[in-house]
């Protein structure tokens, strides 16, 4: 049994996840929702100290608030950009000088053309997946932008911790599902567990670290 599956450990994440309104879908940055578990915020801070990222790419934008985070870290830091994509446009969305909106399918070829170009020479470059959670859409994710991810940086595909892992048992293959299916065709990533250190995670297993 790893330490994330302890009976207190999943009970908290379970408490934690389905008080929904009370904690993650209520967490703020400056004001605009998040949606994320601030201790996975916290490492995604570390990760972009350590790694000193050019090009953060993210995918799945709700309000914005995660991809303003980002740029916040960013601007401590002088230097980098975050490229956002979500299937649907939001004109309230924050505005920010290292953030830039794109509307389609983060798998589309249109839009993947256009990271590429973006990531092209970069010498540190970032993924976070979290748009649509089907399996299916996060395997076409990972096929399609793990190319975008510098050795030494991280792929993190976002909550692998849904299909009773250890929440909500009901949705069906997903992320993680995705995500080990992935790791058995791709030898360029490996998981680094490191990233967990605070027991509650959204991404178990997801911290992804290119080789």
């Amino acid at each position: 049994m790893s330490e994330l599956d302890t009976p207190v450990v999943r009970g908290f994440h379970e408490m934690y996840y389905e008080n929904v309104s009370r904690t993650w879908r209520n967490t703020r940055w400056f004001g605009t929702i998040v949606e994320k578990c601030p201790l996975d915020l916290w490492v995604y801070q570390e990760i972009v100290h350590e790694t000193f990222p050019e090009l953060i790419v993210e995918t799945g934008t709700m309000e914005g608030g995660s991809a303003l985070y980002l740029a916040s870290i960013l601007d401590l830091l002088g230097a980098g950009e975050v490229v956002t994509v979500d299937i649907e446009y939001k004109p309230w969305r924050p505005a920010h000088p290292r953030v830039t909106y794109l509307t389609g399918s983060s798998t589309s070829p249109d839009i993947v053309a256009n990271l590429l170009q973006r990531a092209s020479g970069k010498r540190s470059v970032m993924v976070i997946l979290d748009s649509d959670h089907s399996e299916s859409h996060v395997l076409d994710e990972l096929r399609l932008l793990s190319p975008l991810v510098t050795s030494g940086n991280y792929l993190i595909v976002e909550d692998t911790n849904i299909n009773g892992n250890p929440v909500v048992p009901w949705f069906g293959p997903g992320p993680r599902e995705a995500l080990d299916e992935f790791l058995l065709e791709d030898d360029r990533f490996a998981v680094d567990r490191t990233r967990e250190k605070f027991y509650l995670t959204f991404n178990p297993g997801g911290f992804l670290r290119r080789r």
